[in-house]
């Protein structure tokens, strides 16, 4: 298996929404054999120099079986979803660890300084 996570940034076009994409993607990958949603919660803001932490992204933690045929579905379903512009897929591809990024035009890939990693396992 191989692990995504993806960040809804908070703000009002998600507010009371977080289960309907937990569901939305649980669904479409589940429907297409290609992972299962593992968990979920939120994340804070990178801590910059006069600027407090601040809830900043709505976080999905994802476990897929195909790389490049979950990433297309998840963006398709985000989309369909109606997920925030500047939501972000987080996964690595061939050694390099990447992000997706939604905008108006459409999806844009830039390397990714945090390595995606499974959370914890609480026992």
């Amino acid at each position: 298996m191989n692990f995504f996570y993806v960040k809804l940034p908070v703000g009002t076009s998600l507010e009371g929404r977080e289960h309907h994409f937990h569901d939305g993607l649980e669904a479409a990958l589940t429907a297409q054999h290609l992972g299962t949603v593992i968990g979920w919660g939120d994340s804070l803001s990178s801590a910059h120099a006069n600027e407090p932490v601040h809830l900043a992204f709505h976080r999905i933690d994802i476990e897929v079986t195909e790389v490049t045929s979950a990433l297309t579905l998840l963006q398709r379903t985000l989309v369909a979803l109606d997920a925030p512009l500047g939501t972000e897929i987080h996964y690595t591809l061939n050694g390099a660890t990447l992000q997706d990024i939604s905008s108006a035009t459409g999806w844009r890939t830039e390397p990714c300084h945090s390595v995606p990693r499974r959370p914890a396992r609480r026992t």
